[in-house]
């Protein structure tokens, strides 16, 4: 079995900074899609991009035949585990923009390469989870492929649908220490999500086109009670979200002379989403309705240049351009007491067009060594009118980008990263918000800038045996122009008296430094035939200065230590592979210009065994055991540095497991 093994060693390349992975690598582990063959790659790990505004610095680091798919909802997970084991011709790790591969930042690079010629294929598969409170999960998916002749097609369709119980219990003390509040609540969530996708890829005009569209459908309630024991009452709470998205891609890709390659890229979505909530409670009532429509259009176009060669290596050049507006149209009508309550951005219209300009070269210095310089420049205007006032900014920047790879020795690659980015705003800073339980409100403001970071990484891989690895990366970055909240003053519209709002400002600068170690070690050799131990672990800091207080502290939300492990094994002769995973909990600290807050959950574990008898046929079930998790926040009585706390609450929510199972039908 191990001669077997290590005949199946990935095979080297011409290319140092290529290693190809052929189907017979993967033979053992039986896969059954090409999510499936990412997930056994030694030393690679899955990043599944970014989701701001536009392609450009979105991308995740997998591509498919050497493209990454012109598609924004349609996870490239999901995309992944669409496309049938059988249909996979190899996969190559690429590192440093070998064979031209576009790597938009990252330093490792799965490419998906299809057989041209796989014929039609398809799967069905269903589902069922049960909760620890009896109640049943179920889904279904169906996907069908064709490619032939050079021409492919894919569908699929997925639904979900489900509930859940929810319990927690609420404590909320003075600053004396004596308890004010004791609440007991109970809730319902209920789910619905389906959606269908559709693509075709095939030759047009000279070249070859990919046209995808999907639609998506996600809807959720929840209702919930909870009784005051302490002093005595009832709240209440309701909630309920309809979504609906549609969105089309399409790019077209074409040689032209001396070795030139251009690529065109469109895409066009549309989302709406409907939101209703209640709180009531015995000293008053709220509602809130909003309903937010949303756009994003992108245009971009890239051409490649050959490789060069030179005396010193070879060069290859690329150029490009992408053009997105995205625009959001947000309205929220609030009430309390029955009465209208305005509030500065509840009705809100935001505009973004915004461009990127870039070209790269990469230069193969000698056979172990690379060099990828990128140089962008973005410029955006953006448009915000509405009740919180008006407002149009331009904002221009130049952000390089410089990728090293160094391969000391065969199996040990280095990479070194440094460029500059720039956040996207989030549109929900330009609008108004409502916390009826703490009476903090948030107005809108349509005058901020991004934040801008320099990143530094440095990377070092070690592939040993067959699955083994071992990586480390540290990651330093400076950010400036950080958005923070702060509290202002200010006369509601339609008001005589001043009320006190947060409002999201740049405040200030930042650093955050990030280490992470990750390995995973074979254990034949001790006896464990197939068996697989992994881990990972990392520890953050980070540093700013309090916008409220004026004194140092980390950034808000992060949680500073975390780590995950894994003991897997592949019992080839009887067709069956199992694991068992625990990963840390969370805690972190949360700081707003009232309130002070802290989150924490113990680690979760889970269980997983699969079956495949041959292959068509796979049979998967498993046990997530979830952790019980406590949060507390401080309301002050004003902004910390000048506010007395007002009172201390602590929620305790118990951990919810599930087990399930699922079946699926390969043809």
């Amino acid at each position: 079995m191990l001669a077997a093994a290590a005949s199946a060693q990935a095979p080297a390349s011409a290319d140092p900074n290529i290693t190809p992975y052929e189907p017979a690598y993967f033979t053992e582990f039986r896969p059954v899609t090409a999510w499936d063959m990412i997930g056994r790659i030694p030393g690679f790990q899955f990043d599944g991009g970014t989701s701001a505004r536009g392609f450009a610095g979105t991308a995740g680091n997998v591509l498919i035949d050497g493209e990454r798919p012109p598609t924004r909802s349609d996870a490239l997970s999901t995309v992944l585990s669409r496309i049938p084991a059988s249909q996979v011709l190899r996969i190559d790790i690429v590192r440093a923009g070998a064979g031209g591969i576009d790597m938009q930042g990252k330093s490792v690079v799965a490419n998906v390469i299809r057989k041209p010629d796989a014929g039609v294929t398809g799967a069905m598969s269903a589902g069922l989870t049960l909760t620890d409170q009896g109640l049943f999960q179920p889904s279904l998916g169906i996907q069908v492929q064709r490619q032939r002749d050079g021409r492919s097609m894919d569908g699929s369709f997925r639904y979900n649908n489900g509930s859940q119980e929810t319990g927690s219990v609420r404590e909320r003390r003075n600053p004396a220490g004596d308890v004010v509040m004791i609440g007991l609540e109970d809730g319902a969530f209920g789910y619905t999500t389906a959606e269908a996708t559709g693509v075709y890829e095939g030759p047009f005009g000279g070249g070859r086109i990919r046209a995808n569209a999907l639609i998506n459908y996600n809807s959720s309630v929840y209702e919930g009670a909870e009784t005051l024991i302490l002093p005595g009452g009832q709240e209440s709470s309701l909630s309920d979200a309809v979504r609906w998205r549609g969105e089309a891609g399409l790019r077209w890709t074409r040689s032209l002379p001396r070795g030139m390659n251009l690529e065109l890229v469109g895409f066009q979505s549309i989302t709406d989403n409907d939101n209703t909530s209640q709180y009531d409670t015995p000293s008053f009532t709220s509602d809130v309705l909003s309903d937010q429509l949303s756009g994003e259009s992108i245009l971009g176009a890239t051409l490649k240049f050959a490789d060069l060669e030179t005396g010193f290596g070879d060069v290859s050049f690329e150029a490009g351009t992408e053009v997105a507006l995205n625009w959001v149209d947000s309205a929220s009508a609030y009430t309390f007491d029955d009465s209208p309550l305005l509030l500065p951005g509840d009705d809100t219209r935001v505009e973004e067009l915004r461009s990127e300009t870039f070209v790269t070269a990469r230069w193969a210095a000698r056979t172990d060594l690379s060099v990828e310089a990128n140089l962008r420049y973005e410029l955006s205007r953006i448009i915000a009118t509405g009740t919180a006032g008006e407002g149009e900014t331009t904002l221009g920047y130049l952000k390089p980008r410089l990728n090293l790879t160094w391969t000391p020795a065969p199996r040990n690659t280095v990479t070194f990263k440094l460029e500059k980015n720039v956040d996207q705003l989030s549109f929900g800073a330009f609008t108004a918000s409502a916390a009826f339980s703490t009476g903090i409100f948030g107005r809108g403001n349509p005058d901020i800038r991004p934040a801008q970071v320099w990143l530094a990484n440095a990377r070092y891989e070690r592939l040993f045996d067959r699955q083994g690895s071992l990586v480390a990366e540290f990651t330093h970055e400076d950010f400036s122009d950080v958005l923070g909240v702060v509290v202002i003053e200010e006369i509601p519209p339609g008001g005589t008296t001043p009320r006190t709002f947060n409002i999201t400002r740049n405040v200030g600068t930042a650093t955050r430094d990030k280490l992470t170690l990750s390995s995973r070690l074979p254990l034949d050799r001790f006896g464990f035939e197939g068996g697989i131990l992994s881990g990972q672990v990392y520890y953050r800091w980070s540093n700013t200065t309090d916008p409220v207080t004026f004194e140092d502290r980390r950034l808000s939300g992060e949680q500073v230590v975390g780590w995950s492990f894994a003991l897997s094994q592949n019992l080839v002769a009887e067709r069956i592979s199992w694991s068992v995973s625990a990963s840390s909990g969370s805690e972190s600290r949360s700081f707003g210009p009232s309130t002070l807050s802290n989150f924490r959950s113990d680690p979760t574990f889970n269980l997983g065994l699969t079956y495949r008898p041959d292959a068509q046929w796979s049979v998967s079930g498993g046990l997530y055991i979830a952790s019980d998790s406590e949060s507390d926040f401080t309301l002050f009585s004003g902004p910390r540095n000048v506010g007395a706390p007002l009172y201390t609450e602590v929620s305790r929510n118990p951990g919810s497991s599930q087990a399930y199972i699922s079946v699926r039908r390969s043809f």
